[in-house]
């Protein structure tokens, strides 16, 4: 990723819960964050924006980076919205990262899942095991059953390392002999673990190109 001197990531990140903002530099010497409930997301969002810029102008930075789900319908809507409007006005490239990959810290030892709540009822999760990668959405029952399943057949592992919403899922994949293990997310609120991992990120061919994923497989 290439872009302004300074190297700054401005991150929105409404997916996971409260609408938060994070700033960080790629040299680690500079983060700072700012959230809101998610129900004051729509009309907080520019101030929590203008909160940790601060004295800093927009065209310092380097990039806008965006969760793309799934999650929160209004809340990654919202999101969305923001980063896409502002990456378009100033011409900065937009860093889509899912929400799976928010959760997920980089130097998590495999196998790794990350699950993510949606409407009631209803969770995603992406499970990594080694080169494999499987996504599943639906009911904890089912998904934990795709989980284990795909764990006894690539993994030959009891023990998952989580991270997200698994406290659904973890009694159904004890009962299939797999060993839950939640380690913290890379960074709260949300939007710091976002804006560090987008470091890192490819962006988008534009704006206009990223969708949101509502968890709908």
């Amino acid at each position: 990723m290439s872009g302004g001197s300074d190297d700054l990531v401005l991150a929105i990140e409404g997916a996971l819960g409260p609408l938060s903002v994070a700033l960080a530099s790629r040299d680690g010497g500079l983060e700072r964050v700012a959230e809101v409930p998610a129900n004051r997301g729509l009309e907080r969002g520019l101030a929590l924006v203008a909160e940790v810029l601060g004295a800093i102008p927009l065209d310092r930075l380097e990039a806008v980076a965006v969760s793309t789900g799934p999650g929160n319908y209004t809340g990654l809507r919202i999101a969305l919205s923001y980063a896409k409007a502002l990456a378009f006005a100033r011409r900065l490239p937009l860093l889509p990262l899912a929400s799976y990959d928010v959760l997920e810290p980089a130097d998590a030892t495999l196998p790794f899942a990350a699950f993510v709540s949606g409407r009631p009822g209803r969770v995603c999760a992406r499970l990594r095991s080694g080169n494999d990668l499987l996504v599943s959405c639906g009911a904890e029952d089912e998904v934990a059953g795709a989980l284990a399943d795909a764990m006894q057949r690539t993994a030959r592992a009891a023990t998952l390392q989580c991270a997200g919403d698994w406290q659904g899922a973890a009694p159904r994949l004890g009962e299939r002999g797999i060993v839950v293990v939640p380690i913290s997310p890379f960074g709260r609120p949300f939007a710091l673990a976002l804006a560090r991992r987008a470091l890192h990120a490819p962006a988008a061919a534009s704006p206009h190109a990223v969708r949101a994923d509502y968890g709908e497989t």
